[in-house]
């Protein structure tokens, strides 16, 4: 799939960004995401250019839902709640959110989806 090399600025040229995205960010990290905080934030080209991509993301919305589960293995079930998840992870980040966002229950879609 050609989605993060094309699309997300740095994941092809920087390992670390890269690495973010398919690593902390991977179902089996999600829940740690604090973890990444301090690097993320400190003055560092790493820093700078997963702040790039995360700003893109959210600016150009380049991803479905299906894509990224399957980029990550975490499924948010609609494209909504994927950037509403990156948006409070941008806020977590570099603004004034205390708490990290929450992960999505990977087991199930979200109500509106069951009854359908």
């Amino acid at each position: 799939m050609s989605f993060p090399d094309t699309v997300i600025p740095h994941y092809a040229s920087d390992p670390k960004v890269a690495g973010f995205f398919s690593g902390a960010l991977n179902v089996e990290f999600i829940d740690d995401i604090h973890k990444m905080k301090p690097g993320a934030t400190v003055n560092t080209p790493y820093a700078r250019r997963l702040k790039e991509a995360l700003e893109y993301l959210l600016s150009e919305r380049p991803a479905d839902s299906r894509e990224w589960a399957l980029m990550t293995g975490v499924s948010f079930w609609e494209d909504d709640r994927l950037y509403a998840y990156l948006q409070d992870l941008y806020s977590y980040f570099y603004g004034d959110r205390q708490e990290p966002p929450e992960a999505p229950d990977p087991d199930a879609p979200p109500p509106e989806k069951c009854r359908k």
